[in-house]
């Protein structure tokens, strides 16, 4: 029953008529990357890539809440209440380095220590917290919402980048596959020709036209012939399970690829355009902003200026300033009685002699940016290398498909030719088979270099980062 789902799930792609075969659906390199995209394990960790970079913004924000809070500190003792302390209140941080607050204190007790004595009603308070010095233009919490969101950033970037690999992966699967369909073609072809001319040799000897030896012959090339069609099953057996494995579907179920499906057919792979050294040139210089490993390489960047700005904040002085008025809550509004002759503050102020920690730390800092760009410019390197080693590859090959495919075309003019030749007295069975040889050794040839123009034109687009978008 599961096979039989995998099979019909499989054959909703569409059928094509092929002539001598029966009705089969061609699966196309497209419809291979759309399950890919949408089902493949992988695709799925690259999406959560997408949610951890959004999950860890989210975290990050949270050190912006506002914070709501309440201490109780009791002593009762032999019938006596020693003190009650009761402070709670409200925190809002913002962006800026600035924190408000606002509370209420609520104290009472036989001995409780006179700075904590309020008004019988309470104590509001209201006011703000900042930092004048080390913390005035960057702290560890803004330093950590501003790195969640480069985070985010480059999640998108690996995300792409492992989706940019796992199809360039599947693309040079999916052409071995057609190209060992495409050669057990040739030979399973070249059988059925070997088993007709040994029948029609054997019917001439048997009539008294032909030799013993040319059934001979005709046999032995069936035999050669069978062999190698069997190597190249096994070829094209093994590439279809190989190219199964990027084959998934709902609820991480696999699928397979069952003989209802088949690659395309020499015949009908359509090659596609040359890349011009234009178009070339334009990936080559979009690869420093638009490649997905130099945009990884632009956020790790990002990350360690962050964490160089956070490094030289701390050699700077701690200089804290606190302020509060006080209000009696008297009466419908408690800010009827506020004045500014109750209020609270204070200052706070620290600062090392030596400063070695800091100094070291943003001196760290600095070495690990100018460490990271030196494995930017290699890589970048690296990269445009690659694409333009896709590219001759690509040039080249096309220029050899072409010669191959003519050269198929005249192999088949000499191979009719030798059958005529053979068929009327004028030729041996040696040289129709060498003929027939010479072709099919053609055909495999051009078939190879089919294979491989398709994977070099697939490359230029993975080596400049642009086969995901």
């Amino acid at each position: 029953m599961n096979r039989l789902i995998k099979t019909i799930l499989l054959l909703s792609i569409g059928f094509h008529f092929v002539q001598g075969q029966e009705e089969r659906s061609i699966f196309t390199q497209d419809q291979l990357l759309w399950y890919i995209e949408n089902y493949h394990p992988i695709a799925q960790q690259g999406k959560l890539l997408i949610q951890q970079g959004e999950s860890s913004v989210r975290a990050a924000r949270g050190g912006f809440d506002p914070k709501l809070f309440a201490n109780l500190d009791q002593k009762q003792f032999d019938d006596k209440e020693y003190y009650s302390i009761l402070n709670s209140g409200l925190k809002i941080p913002t962006w800026y380095g600035l924190e408000f607050k606002t509370g209420f204190d609520q104290n009472r007790g036989v001995y409780l220590n006179p700075e904590n004595k309020v008004p019988n009603g309470g104590l509001w308070y209201g006011g703000v917290s900042v930092s004048l010095g080390q913390g005035l233009f960057i702290d560890q919490r803004r330093a950590e919402l501003q790195k969640a969101k480069v985070f985010a950033l480059s999640s998108a970037a690996e995300q792409r980048a492992l989706m940019n690999e796992l199809y360039f992966d599947a693309i040079k699967q999916y052409w071995k596959w057609v190209q060992a369909y495409n050669e057990y073609q040739v030979y399973e072809e070249s059988v059925t020709l070997a088993v007709t001319r040994f029948t029609a040799v054997k019917n001439s000897y048997l009539l008294g036209d032909k030799p013993a030896i040319d059934t001979l012959e005709a046999k032995i090339q069936v035999q050669n012939r069978e062999l190698a069609r069997n190597e190249y099953r096994l070829a094209y057996q093994n590439a279809t399970l190989e190219l199964s494995n990027y084959l998934w579907f709902e609820n991480n179920t696999p699928l397979e690829i069952t003989d209802e499906l088949r690659p395309p057919l020499f015949d009908e792979i359509e090659l596609s355009n040359t890349t011009s050294f234009d178009t070339l040139q334009a990936f080559v210089n979009a690869v420093p902003n638009a490649h997905p490993d130099m945009q990884i390489y632009q956020f790790k960047l990002s990350t360690l200026e962050i964490e160089r700005k956070l490094k030289a904040e701390k050699i700077k002085p701690k200089l804290n300033l606190n302020y509060n008025f006080l209000s009696e809550p008297v009466g419908d509004n408690f800010l009827n009685n506020v004045s500014s002759q109750n209020y609270k503050w204070g200052i706070e102020f620290s600062l090392p002699i030596f400063l070695r920690e800091q100094r070291g730390n943003l001196q760290l800092a600095k070495y690990k940016i100018e460490n990271t760009t030196f494995g930017q410019r290699q890589k970048q390197l690296e990269i445009e290398n690659k694409v333009l080693s896709y590219f001759n590859e690509h040039v080249a090959l096309r220029k050899q498909v072409d010669i191959y495919r003519d050269a198929v075309s005249n192999y088949s003019s000499l191979l009719e030719g030798e059958r005529i030749k053979f068929n009327i007295g004028e030729s041996s069975l040696f040289l129709v088979n060498s003929r027939e040889s010479s072709l099919i050794e053609a055909r495999l040839k051009a078939i190879a270099l089919v294979s491989k123009y398709n994977i070099s034109s697939a490359g230029i687009d993975y080596a400049s980062g642009r086969l995901y978008k």
